[in-house]
């Protein structure tokens, strides 16, 4: 009996594997999925890449998916997955770019990789054309919509000079750098001006949020940067009164005034049809990018708006995020 339980132990131990990243040889398919941070945004990708692989009759009967979050920790990130790539699943999934590339960087075409949550996939430092065997969704910013929110806002408001708008991004996201970008170039066409500041870590948020409210930041505007969105407490914190518009729903609803929002559910939920796709003899190469160019939300927060002392625009279907399930 002992001899039996110690060969059963055996095997466990021998699928369990490094991080448990990998499941046992039992016929079934294998997902892989690393995220890079616990957030709502990136939470709800993973429900939805779940969703669209059920649609298409993927479940724990006939595929192990497993899950491993980096929780923002670079050293975790790259080790996870080069361990995930080392175990040959039949698809590795990352979920926000620092993942998505540290996959496709180990894979270098030997493994399929799709990305999700990557706002430029051809950003400059991070441009996954650069690898074969690699597709992906991208959750690009809708930045004309964005300024054009936070001009109407701030046009209700009565304020009818340019809007100093300030942006915190952390220097080592490349989406974050590129969306940076995006917002100074078209600022102007909104009346608005881009400050901005980066930063290395979560220690330096505060002492950003000082430097830019010091600068005249009439209000801040928060991008799908992990960095920031995982702290996004300690820029509230700091921020008082100065309002703070968001990039998702949940950011709202975390204490951001307002956002154009992408629904992150759907947008896995596609990315998980994608992945069905290759799991049934699709060549990843012949998969194009997914831009979401529907779909976005105007979101509030009545209760911060009150606080802020703005009044609803008018001419926008605005959803009260307090109203909807967190």
């Amino acid at each position: 009996m002992k001899k039996i339980l110690a060969l059963v132990l055996s095997a466990l131990l021998l699928c369990v594997g490094a991080l448990a990243l990998s499941a046992c040889d039992d016929g079934r398919l294998r997902v892989s999925v690393l995220q890079f941070a616990q957030h709502g945004s990136l939470d709800n990708c993973y429900e939805g890449i779940v969703q669209g692989l059920a649609e298409r009759g993927y479940t724990e009967e006939n595929m192990n998916l497993s899950l491993h979050n980096a929780n923002s920790d670079s050293a975790e990130n790259t080790t996870a997955a080069q361990s995930i790539i080392n175990a040959s699943p039949d698809v590795a999934v990352g979920i926000a770019t620092p993942s998505a590339y540290a996959l496709a960087n180990f894979a270098r075409g030997d493994v399929p990789v799709v990305f999700t949550a990557v706002s430029d996939p051809t950003a400059e430092s991070a441009d996954f054309r650069a690898f074969e065997n690699v597709t992906g969704s991208s959750d690009r910013l809708p930045v004309a919509q964005q300024l054009q929110l936070i001009r109407d806002f701030f046009d209700a408001k009565d304020h009818t000079g340019t809007v100093t708008v300030a942006i915190i991004y952390t220097l080592t996201e490349a989406n974050s750098v590129s969306q940076v970008a995006q917002f100074e170039a078209a600022a102007a066409e909104y009346g608005v001006e881009i400050i901005s500041r980066g930063i290395n870590n979560a220690t330096e948020l505060s002492v950003a949020a000082d430097a830019l409210i010091g600068q005249g930041a009439d209000c801040f505007n928060n991008l799908t940067d992990n960095t920031v969105v995982q702290n996004l407490s300690i820029l509230l914190d700091r921020a008082g009164n100065i309002p703070v518009f968001g990039s998702e729903i949940e950011q709202v609803q975390n204490g951001c005034i307002a956002s154009c929002s992408l629904d992150y559910v759907e947008l896995g939920r596609q990315t998980g049809l994608m992945i069905a796709d290759i799991l049934e003899g699709a060549d990843p190469d012949d998969i194009d990018y997914l831009y979401i160019e529907d779909g976005y939300t105007v979101d509030y927060n009545s209760e911060v708006m009150a606080s802020c002392q703005f009044t609803l625009p008018a001419g926008e279907e605005y959803q009260n995020a307090n109203d909807v399930k967190a």
